[in-house]
Protein backbone atom coordinates (compact mmCIF):
# COMPACT_ATOMS: atom_id res chain seq x y z
CA UNK A 1 0.00 0.00 0.00
CA UNK A 2 1.56 3.55 -0.96
CA UNK A 3 2.01 5.71 2.00
CA UNK A 4 1.10 9.68 1.47
CA UNK A 5 4.49 10.50 0.95
CA UNK A 6 5.12 7.98 -1.66
CA UNK A 7 2.15 9.55 -3.34
CA UNK A 8 3.35 13.11 -3.15
CA UNK A 9 7.10 12.21 -4.43
CA UNK A 10 5.52 10.72 -7.38
CA UNK A 11 3.32 13.64 -8.07
CA UNK A 12 6.61 15.47 -8.14
CA UNK A 13 8.23 13.20 -10.48
CA UNK A 14 5.76 13.09 -12.82
CA UNK A 15 5.07 17.31 -13.12
CA UNK A 16 8.70 17.56 -12.99
CA UNK A 17 8.78 14.70 -16.05
CA UNK A 18 6.02 16.35 -18.17
CA UNK A 19 7.08 20.01 -17.82
CA UNK A 20 11.02 19.05 -18.19
CA UNK A 21 10.20 16.72 -20.91
CA UNK A 22 8.10 19.71 -22.52
CA UNK A 23 11.44 22.17 -22.45
CA UNK A 24 13.41 19.08 -24.20
CA UNK A 25 10.85 18.40 -26.66
CA UNK A 26 10.83 22.10 -27.29
CA UNK A 27 14.26 22.65 -27.57
CA UNK A 28 14.48 19.04 -30.28
CA UNK A 29 11.56 20.26 -32.47
CA UNK A 30 12.93 24.05 -32.67
CA UNK A 31 16.36 22.45 -33.98
CA UNK A 32 14.36 20.55 -36.30
CA UNK A 33 15.16 17.43 -34.66
CA UNK A 34 12.86 14.40 -32.94
CA UNK A 35 11.65 14.83 -29.90
CA UNK A 36 12.48 11.46 -28.77
CA UNK A 37 16.31 12.28 -28.82
CA UNK A 38 15.30 15.48 -26.10
CA UNK A 39 12.91 13.36 -23.70
CA UNK A 40 15.50 10.26 -23.61
CA UNK A 41 18.01 13.03 -22.52
CA UNK A 42 15.91 13.90 -19.78
CA UNK A 43 15.31 10.32 -18.62
CA UNK A 44 19.59 10.34 -18.57
CA UNK A 45 20.45 13.17 -17.22
CA UNK A 46 17.94 13.54 -14.67
CA UNK A 47 17.53 9.81 -13.83
CA UNK A 48 19.33 8.05 -10.94
CA UNK A 49 22.43 7.47 -13.01
CA UNK A 50 23.49 11.00 -13.04
CA UNK A 51 21.26 13.83 -11.40
CA UNK A 52 19.32 11.16 -9.16
CA UNK A 53 15.85 13.84 -9.21
CA UNK A 54 13.53 11.44 -11.29
CA UNK A 55 13.78 7.83 -10.18
CA UNK A 56 11.40 4.90 -11.15
CA UNK A 57 8.26 4.17 -9.19
CA UNK A 58 5.50 1.85 -9.83
CA UNK A 59 3.33 5.10 -10.63
CA UNK A 60 5.72 6.15 -13.29
CA UNK A 61 6.14 2.72 -14.76
CA UNK A 62 2.32 2.02 -14.72
CA UNK A 63 1.87 5.71 -16.33
CA UNK A 64 5.17 4.76 -19.00
CA UNK A 65 3.48 1.47 -19.99
CA UNK A 66 0.30 3.52 -20.74
CA UNK A 67 2.50 5.95 -22.91
CA UNK A 68 4.01 2.63 -24.91
CA UNK A 69 0.20 1.12 -25.06
CA UNK A 70 -1.13 4.28 -26.23
CA UNK A 71 1.50 5.07 -28.60
CA UNK A 72 0.82 1.59 -30.48
CA UNK A 73 -2.66 1.88 -29.98
CA UNK A 74 -2.46 4.86 -32.06
CA UNK A 75 -0.55 3.53 -34.60
CA UNK A 76 -3.44 0.38 -35.42
CA UNK A 77 -5.80 3.23 -35.51
CA UNK A 78 -3.51 4.53 -38.64
CA UNK A 79 -2.93 1.48 -40.30
CA UNK A 80 -4.81 0.91 -43.16
CA UNK A 81 -5.74 -2.95 -43.26
CA UNK A 82 -5.65 -3.32 -47.06
CA UNK A 83 -2.19 -1.70 -46.90
CA UNK A 84 -0.94 -4.56 -44.50
CA UNK A 85 -2.32 -6.99 -46.95
CA UNK A 86 -0.11 -5.39 -49.87
CA UNK A 87 2.40 -4.81 -47.83
CA UNK A 88 2.14 -8.42 -46.16
CA UNK A 89 5.55 -9.87 -48.16
CA UNK A 90 7.59 -7.38 -47.50
CA UNK A 91 7.09 -7.36 -44.08
CA UNK A 92 7.69 -10.75 -43.58
CA UNK A 93 10.86 -10.76 -45.35
CA UNK A 94 11.61 -7.75 -43.23
CA UNK A 95 11.05 -9.55 -40.03
CA UNK A 96 12.54 -12.87 -41.09
CA UNK A 97 15.76 -11.54 -42.77
CA UNK A 98 16.24 -8.53 -39.61
CA UNK A 99 15.53 -11.16 -37.24
CA UNK A 100 17.99 -14.12 -39.15
CA UNK A 101 20.49 -11.74 -40.09
CA UNK A 102 21.13 -10.33 -36.93
CA UNK A 103 21.68 -13.63 -34.83
CA UNK A 104 24.08 -15.03 -37.77
CA UNK A 105 26.15 -11.85 -37.62
CA UNK A 106 26.27 -11.52 -33.59
CA UNK A 107 26.17 -14.70 -32.36
CA UNK A 108 29.73 -15.34 -33.66
CA UNK A 109 31.20 -12.28 -32.29
CA UNK A 110 30.06 -13.29 -29.08
CA UNK A 111 31.00 -16.29 -28.87
CA UNK A 112 34.55 -15.46 -30.16
CA UNK A 113 34.92 -13.24 -27.03
CA UNK A 114 33.11 -15.04 -24.65
CA UNK A 115 33.74 -18.63 -25.79
CA UNK A 116 29.91 -19.48 -24.27
CA UNK A 117 27.48 -20.44 -27.13
CA UNK A 118 24.46 -20.14 -24.52
CA UNK A 119 25.42 -16.36 -23.92
CA UNK A 120 26.22 -16.01 -27.59
CA UNK A 121 22.43 -17.68 -28.91
CA UNK A 122 20.84 -15.42 -25.81
CA UNK A 123 22.89 -12.32 -27.04
CA UNK A 124 21.69 -13.14 -30.55
CA UNK A 125 17.77 -13.68 -29.47
CA UNK A 126 17.91 -10.76 -27.44
CA UNK A 127 19.36 -8.22 -29.95
CA UNK A 128 17.33 -9.31 -32.47
CA UNK A 129 13.87 -8.01 -31.02
CA UNK A 130 12.84 -4.22 -32.29
CA UNK A 131 11.56 -1.74 -29.36
CA UNK A 132 8.99 0.01 -32.06
CA UNK A 133 7.89 2.88 -30.11
CA UNK A 134 10.50 5.25 -30.81
CA UNK A 135 10.20 4.43 -34.79
CA UNK A 136 6.86 5.32 -34.49
CA UNK A 137 7.17 8.27 -32.47
CA UNK A 138 9.54 9.35 -34.96
CA UNK A 139 7.48 8.89 -37.90
CA UNK A 140 4.56 10.79 -36.04
CA UNK A 141 6.88 13.44 -35.24
CA UNK A 142 7.47 13.95 -38.97
CA UNK A 143 3.65 13.18 -39.84
CA UNK A 144 4.59 10.29 -41.73
CA UNK A 145 2.77 7.72 -39.58
CA UNK A 146 0.24 6.51 -42.75
CA UNK A 147 3.16 6.12 -44.84
CA UNK A 148 3.53 2.33 -46.39
CA UNK A 149 7.04 1.92 -44.69
CA UNK A 150 6.00 3.02 -41.09
CA UNK A 151 2.77 0.68 -41.81
CA UNK A 152 5.77 -2.71 -43.19
CA UNK A 153 7.48 -1.45 -40.32
CA UNK A 154 4.80 -1.84 -37.89
CA UNK A 155 3.29 -4.69 -39.13
CA UNK A 156 7.02 -6.57 -39.12
CA UNK A 157 7.96 -5.58 -35.82
CA UNK A 158 4.39 -7.35 -34.55
CA UNK A 159 6.20 -10.23 -36.50
CA UNK A 160 9.35 -9.93 -34.67
CA UNK A 161 7.86 -9.55 -31.22
CA UNK A 162 6.43 -13.07 -32.29
CA UNK A 163 9.97 -14.47 -33.33
CA UNK A 164 11.43 -13.71 -30.57
CA UNK A 165 9.37 -14.43 -27.92
CA UNK A 166 8.83 -18.28 -29.67
CA UNK A 167 12.28 -18.79 -29.66
CA UNK A 168 13.96 -16.79 -26.96
CA UNK A 169 11.86 -17.86 -24.23
CA UNK A 170 12.36 -21.62 -25.01
CA UNK A 171 16.23 -20.19 -24.92
CA UNK A 172 15.82 -19.21 -21.15
CA UNK A 173 13.52 -22.07 -20.33
CA UNK A 174 15.97 -24.37 -21.33
CA UNK A 175 18.92 -22.57 -19.11
CA UNK A 176 16.99 -22.92 -15.95
CA UNK A 177 16.09 -26.81 -16.85
CA UNK A 178 19.64 -27.61 -17.87
CA UNK A 179 18.11 -29.06 -20.85
CA UNK A 180 16.05 -28.06 -24.27
CA UNK A 181 13.02 -29.90 -25.00
CA UNK A 182 10.39 -28.96 -27.91
CA UNK A 183 7.32 -28.86 -25.58
CA UNK A 184 9.08 -25.61 -24.09
CA UNK A 185 8.50 -24.44 -27.77
CA UNK A 186 4.88 -25.58 -28.33
CA UNK A 187 4.00 -24.38 -24.70
CA UNK A 188 5.17 -20.84 -26.19
CA UNK A 189 3.67 -21.60 -29.77
CA UNK A 190 0.03 -22.84 -28.77
CA UNK A 191 -1.16 -19.78 -26.71
CA UNK A 192 0.02 -17.41 -29.27
CA UNK A 193 -1.41 -19.24 -32.05
CA UNK A 194 -4.99 -19.40 -30.32
CA UNK A 195 -4.53 -15.35 -29.36
CA UNK A 196 -4.18 -14.39 -32.99
CA UNK A 197 -7.05 -16.77 -34.35
CA UNK A 198 -9.34 -15.87 -31.29
CA UNK A 199 -8.13 -11.86 -32.21
CA UNK A 200 -9.09 -12.38 -36.00
CA UNK A 201 -12.02 -14.08 -35.41
CA UNK A 202 -13.21 -11.30 -32.45
CA UNK A 203 -12.16 -8.76 -34.79
CA UNK A 204 -14.70 -8.95 -37.42
CA UNK A 205 -17.53 -9.82 -35.39
CA UNK A 206 -16.78 -6.94 -33.22
CA UNK A 207 -16.52 -4.68 -36.81
CA UNK A 208 -19.85 -6.06 -37.95
CA UNK A 209 -21.73 -6.70 -34.99
CA UNK A 210 -20.78 -4.63 -31.90
CA UNK A 211 -19.34 -1.29 -33.35
CA UNK A 212 -22.66 -0.28 -35.06
CA UNK A 213 -24.50 -0.63 -31.63
CA UNK A 214 -21.04 1.79 -29.95
CA UNK A 215 -23.20 4.79 -30.95
CA UNK A 216 -26.25 3.98 -28.28
CA UNK A 217 -23.69 5.13 -25.69
CA UNK A 218 -24.64 7.95 -24.57
CA UNK A 219 -22.54 8.95 -21.75
CA UNK A 220 -20.10 12.01 -22.28
CA UNK A 221 -17.18 10.62 -23.06
CA UNK A 222 -18.47 6.92 -24.36
CA UNK A 223 -16.67 5.79 -26.86
CA UNK A 224 -12.78 7.52 -26.30
CA UNK A 225 -13.34 5.18 -22.59
CA UNK A 226 -14.46 2.32 -24.50
CA UNK A 227 -11.97 2.67 -26.79
CA UNK A 228 -9.28 3.21 -24.77
CA UNK A 229 -10.73 0.07 -22.15
CA UNK A 230 -10.74 -1.92 -25.08
CA UNK A 231 -7.26 -1.39 -25.78
CA UNK A 232 -5.79 -2.43 -22.27
CA UNK A 233 -7.46 -5.39 -22.57
CA UNK A 234 -6.35 -6.62 -25.58
CA UNK A 235 -3.34 -5.52 -23.92
CA UNK A 236 -3.61 -7.89 -20.97
CA UNK A 237 -4.74 -11.10 -23.34
CA UNK A 238 -1.37 -10.35 -25.32
CA UNK A 239 0.62 -10.13 -22.17
CA UNK A 240 -1.17 -13.23 -20.53
CA UNK A 241 0.18 -15.58 -23.42
CA UNK A 242 3.47 -14.10 -23.16
CA UNK A 243 3.45 -11.45 -25.96
CA UNK A 244 4.18 -7.86 -24.74
CA UNK A 245 1.46 -5.37 -24.20
CA UNK A 246 2.24 -3.18 -26.77
CA UNK A 247 1.22 -5.80 -29.51
CA UNK A 248 -1.81 -6.32 -28.41
CA UNK A 249 -2.52 -2.57 -28.17
CA UNK A 250 -1.67 -2.30 -31.86
CA UNK A 251 -3.76 -5.16 -32.37
CA UNK A 252 -6.90 -3.42 -31.19
CA UNK A 253 -6.02 0.02 -32.78
CA UNK A 254 -6.16 -2.12 -36.24
CA UNK A 255 -9.86 -3.89 -35.45
CA UNK A 256 -11.17 0.23 -34.36
CA UNK A 257 -9.47 1.26 -37.43
CA UNK A 258 -11.91 -0.12 -39.23
CA UNK A 259 -15.17 1.22 -37.74
CA UNK A 260 -16.60 4.29 -38.44
CA UNK A 261 -15.71 5.47 -35.03
CA UNK A 262 -11.76 5.53 -36.01
CA UNK A 263 -11.60 9.71 -36.30
CA UNK A 264 -13.18 10.55 -33.33
CA UNK A 265 -11.63 7.97 -31.39
CA UNK A 266 -8.09 8.97 -32.82
CA UNK A 267 -8.75 12.76 -31.59
CA UNK A 268 -9.56 11.45 -28.11
CA UNK A 269 -6.36 8.66 -27.82
CA UNK A 270 -4.08 11.30 -28.81
CA UNK A 271 -5.07 13.39 -26.05
CA UNK A 272 -3.85 10.69 -23.55
CA UNK A 273 -0.77 10.26 -25.59
CA UNK A 274 0.58 13.76 -24.74
CA UNK A 275 0.35 13.15 -20.91
CA UNK A 276 1.48 9.34 -20.93
CA UNK A 277 3.82 8.86 -24.38
CA UNK A 278 6.57 11.60 -22.86
CA UNK A 279 6.73 9.22 -19.59
CA UNK A 280 7.67 6.41 -22.20
CA UNK A 281 10.67 8.09 -23.27
CA UNK A 282 11.73 9.46 -20.22
CA UNK A 283 11.56 6.46 -18.68
CA UNK A 284 13.60 4.46 -21.32
CA UNK A 285 16.57 6.90 -20.24
CA UNK A 286 15.90 6.62 -16.85
CA UNK A 287 17.47 2.64 -17.24
CA UNK A 288 20.43 3.71 -18.75
CA UNK A 289 23.31 3.65 -16.65
CA UNK A 290 25.94 5.90 -18.38
CA UNK A 291 28.29 4.45 -15.20
CA UNK A 292 28.62 0.97 -17.17
CA UNK A 293 29.74 1.58 -20.05
CA UNK A 294 33.79 2.03 -20.17
CA UNK A 295 34.24 -1.75 -19.38
CA UNK A 296 32.03 -2.39 -22.29
CA UNK A 297 32.39 0.02 -24.71
CA UNK A 298 34.91 -1.44 -26.91
CA UNK A 299 32.81 -4.99 -27.17
CA UNK A 300 29.54 -2.37 -27.52
CA UNK A 301 30.76 -0.62 -30.26
CA UNK A 302 31.27 -3.87 -32.07
CA UNK A 303 28.13 -6.07 -31.09
CA UNK A 304 26.19 -2.63 -31.66
CA UNK A 305 27.56 -2.05 -35.48
CA UNK A 306 26.42 -5.86 -36.39
CA UNK A 307 22.91 -5.18 -34.62
CA UNK A 308 22.70 -2.45 -37.11
CA UNK A 309 23.74 -3.96 -40.23
CA UNK A 310 21.45 -7.39 -39.33
CA UNK A 311 18.49 -4.57 -39.35
CA UNK A 312 19.26 -2.85 -42.68
CA UNK A 313 20.04 -5.92 -44.41
CA UNK A 314 16.30 -7.04 -44.03
CA UNK A 315 15.39 -3.67 -45.15
CA UNK A 316 17.21 -4.05 -48.06
CA UNK A 317 16.11 -6.90 -48.94
CA UNK A 318 12.40 -6.29 -48.10
CA UNK A 319 12.77 -3.29 -50.02
CA UNK A 320 13.90 -4.88 -53.68
CA UNK A 321 11.02 -7.62 -52.98
CA UNK A 322 8.66 -4.34 -52.68
CA UNK A 323 10.45 -2.95 -55.45
CA UNK A 324 10.83 0.08 -53.56
CA UNK A 325 13.17 2.73 -55.15
CA UNK A 326 15.42 5.52 -53.20
CA UNK A 327 15.82 6.08 -49.63
CA UNK A 328 12.39 3.56 -48.90
CA UNK A 329 14.90 0.38 -48.29
CA UNK A 330 16.88 2.15 -45.79
CA UNK A 331 13.99 3.46 -44.10
CA UNK A 332 12.61 0.17 -43.78
CA UNK A 333 16.18 -1.24 -42.10
CA UNK A 334 16.27 1.87 -40.08
CA UNK A 335 13.01 1.27 -38.56
CA UNK A 336 13.81 -2.10 -37.14
CA UNK A 337 17.17 -0.66 -35.55
CA UNK A 338 16.13 0.52 -32.00
CA UNK A 339 16.29 -1.77 -29.25
CA UNK A 340 15.85 0.01 -25.96
CA UNK A 341 12.79 -1.12 -23.81
CA UNK A 342 12.85 -4.70 -25.03
CA UNK A 343 16.60 -5.56 -25.02
CA UNK A 344 16.41 -4.21 -21.18
CA UNK A 345 14.07 -6.25 -20.08
CA UNK A 346 15.80 -9.08 -21.33
CA UNK A 347 18.88 -7.90 -20.25
CA UNK A 348 17.08 -8.21 -16.97
CA UNK A 349 16.32 -11.52 -17.37
CA UNK A 350 19.39 -12.31 -18.69
CA UNK A 351 21.25 -11.28 -15.58
CA UNK A 352 18.69 -12.71 -13.12
CA UNK A 353 19.02 -16.01 -14.23
CA UNK A 354 23.17 -15.77 -14.61
CA UNK A 355 23.15 -16.36 -18.57
CA UNK A 356 24.88 -12.39 -18.44
CA UNK A 357 27.44 -10.65 -16.24
CA UNK A 358 27.47 -7.23 -15.35
CA UNK A 359 30.12 -6.53 -18.92
CA UNK A 360 27.54 -8.07 -21.61
CA UNK A 361 24.52 -6.52 -19.25
CA UNK A 362 26.68 -3.49 -20.42
CA UNK A 363 27.32 -4.32 -23.67
CA UNK A 364 23.32 -4.29 -24.46
CA UNK A 365 23.11 -1.27 -22.98
CA UNK A 366 25.53 0.53 -25.09
CA UNK A 367 23.75 -1.32 -27.93
CA UNK A 368 20.24 0.12 -26.58
CA UNK A 369 21.93 3.45 -25.82
CA UNK A 370 23.50 4.00 -29.37
CA UNK A 371 20.23 2.85 -31.50
CA UNK A 372 17.74 5.08 -29.43
CA UNK A 373 19.75 8.10 -30.22
CA UNK A 374 20.74 6.83 -34.06
CA UNK A 375 17.19 6.26 -35.28
CA UNK A 376 15.85 9.52 -34.61
CA UNK A 377 18.64 11.29 -36.34
CA UNK A 378 18.99 8.52 -39.23
CA UNK A 379 15.27 8.01 -39.96
CA UNK A 380 14.61 12.20 -39.93
CA UNK A 381 17.38 12.70 -42.79
CA UNK A 382 15.97 9.36 -44.61
CA UNK A 383 12.38 10.58 -43.81
CA UNK A 384 13.00 14.20 -44.66
CA UNK A 385 16.10 15.14 -45.09
CA UNK A 386 17.26 19.13 -45.47
CA UNK A 387 13.61 19.56 -46.57
CA UNK A 388 11.44 21.57 -43.79
CA UNK A 389 8.26 21.98 -45.67
CA UNK A 390 6.76 19.33 -43.65
CA UNK A 391 7.15 22.05 -40.30
CA UNK A 392 4.14 23.89 -41.22
CA UNK A 393 1.98 20.93 -42.54
CA UNK A 394 2.60 19.34 -39.29
CA UNK A 395 2.32 22.01 -37.22
CA UNK A 396 -1.07 22.56 -38.82
CA UNK A 397 -2.11 19.05 -37.51
CA UNK A 398 -0.48 19.42 -34.23
CA UNK A 399 -3.57 20.01 -32.27
CA UNK A 400 -5.32 16.02 -33.36
CA UNK A 401 -1.97 13.98 -33.50
CA UNK A 402 0.35 12.83 -30.87
CA UNK A 403 3.79 14.32 -32.84
CA UNK A 404 2.49 18.10 -32.34
CA UNK A 405 4.92 20.01 -30.88
CA UNK A 406 2.45 22.45 -29.00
Amino acid sequence: MFTQHEIVNDLFVYSIALLVGLLAAEISKRGRQSEVIGQVLVGIILGPYVLGILRPSTVIEFISMLGAITLLFIAGLETDIRMILKSGPSATVLAIGGFAFTILLILPLVFFVSSNIILAVFMGFALSATSIGITVRVFSDFGKLREWEAQTIVVAAVLDDLLVILFLVPVVDAVAAGAFSPHDFFEVLVPVGFFMLGLLIFGVLFVLYVAPRLWLLESRGAIIIFSFGFALFIGFLAAYVGLSPIVGAYFAGLILAETEMRDEILTGVSQVAFLTVPIFMINIGMKIDVGVLGEAILVGLAVCALAVLGKLIGGIIAGKIRGAKGKSPYVLGMGMVPRSEVVLIFAEIGLLMNIIDAMWYAVLVVVVLITTFLTPLVLKYLLVGGDTSHDKNYKDDSRRHIGASR
